[in-house]
């Protein structure tokens, strides 16, 4: 039988899910198998917990987060991503706010680690994941940029920008950024290199730049997304 599919267990979790019995879940889960307990995991993660609405699937992603982090902090990420994406979550949602204030703690650092890789990628505007950091205290400007590193998007290049600002008194350190950017060898990453080059002139960072940018853009690169958008886009 497909280790992802059980119809028993889809069964009893639907009932268990349908009467909203969060407690009875937790106990059901206690009774079964290795096995059975990644299917069941699966199963809420793929069918069941995409169907809640927003106030209940946080209160099932807390429960669980909470109860068994390594089992449940990937799976219940990936369960609320396309809602993130398509607006059926929130991070400014309650329940979110009371998962972070759960979270917090550097001895839950590496379940909020797992939910920023897992949100950061799909994050579409500056704002939230300024937010996204806040609320799981990401307070550190270098370990953000570490994240915002390896996160391939526009509005996280943006941010990055924004971020560098905190340290551009250590040219060293940015100069390292842009090597890093370039390394990671994708389109976007060099452009962004390009343009921290440039507006951090970075004469030390040695590449092949076709940058055409006028001064007046530099003013309002770090703080107007679209222009950012347009002459990252150009490069």
């Amino acid at each position: 039988m497909d280790q992802h599919y059980h119809p028993l267990i889809l069964q009893r979790l639907s009932s268990l899910f349908a009467a909203r019995d969060w407690n009875s879940v937790q106990t059901y889960l206690s009774t079964l198998s290795h096995a059975h307990f990644r299917t069941a995991g699966y199963l809420m993660g793929e069918r069941l917990m995409p169907e809640l609405c927003r106030e209940d699937f946080w209160e099932v992603m807390l429960r669980l987060v909470q109860w068994q982090p390594k089992a449940f902090v990937v799976t219940t990420a990936k369960a609320a991503t396309p809602r993130l994406m398509q607006g059926t979550l929130s991070l400014t949602d309650t329940g979110f706010q009371r998962l972070a204030t759960a979270l917090q703690g550097q001895e839950r650092w590496i379940d909020r680690k797992k939910l920023l890789l897992q949100w950061l990628p799909v994050t579409q505007e500056p704002a939230t994941i300024e937010t996204l950091f806040r609320l799981l205290q990401v307070n550190d400007i270098r370990q953000r940029v570490e994240f915002l590193l390896h996160t391939d998007s526009m509005a996280a290049a943006f941010v990055l920008l924004r971020s560098l600002r905190f340290e551009e008194h250590d040219r060293e350190w940015l100069a390292q950024v842009c090597r890093a950017l370039m390394k990671r060898g994708d389109n976007l990453a060099f452009n962004v290199a390009s343009l921290i080059r440039t507006f951090f002139d970075l004469q030390e960072v040695k590449g092949v730049f076709s940058l055409n940018i006028q001064p007046f853009e530099l003013t309002r690169l770090e703080t107007d997304y679209e222009s950012f958008k347009r002459i990252a886009r150009k490069v």
